[in-house]
């Protein structure tokens, strides 16, 4: 095989990475951005969770004085605009419901998802 036939078959290959990369690139910033939003419902459902839980002991200590302040007080700042309600259950205790959209990385896509956690806490 001459030195010349062997450049001309490495020409015909010019590009081809490049075309395999721009075809596997949207998959990819696709794989991530769900990746991304997984985390970030999980992390909000925690979070949500953890300050109801707060909300439902000063409910059960105090009997509802407090509760969604304290509630409140247990969510970090990205979820400063969460909706908490609080109440008494039909069996003599009390719950603490705290909701947020879920934190959507493109909010244009137009998902309206909502991430609510209910703690009930008997009376004591």
């Amino acid at each position: 095989m001459s030195a010349a036939h062997r450049v001309r078959r490495r020409d015909g290959d010019r590009g081809g990475p490049l075309l395999e990369f721009a075809a596997a690139f949207p998959v990819l910033l696709f794989t991530a951005v769900v990746a991304i939003e997984a985390f970030l419902a999980f992390v909000a459902a925690e979070r949500l969770e953890s300050a109801a839980r707060a909300g439902a002991r000063v409910a059960g200590s105090q009997e509802l004085a407090g509760a969604e302040a304290a509630a409140h007080e247990a969510l970090p700042s990205w979820l400063d605009d969460a909706t908490v309600t609080s109440g008494a259950n039909g069996s003599g205790g009390f719950y603490v419901e705290v909701s947020h959209p879920l934190p959507i990385v493109f909010s244009a896509a137009g998902f309206d998802l909502t991430v609510t956690r209910r703690v009930e806490m008997p009376n004591v």
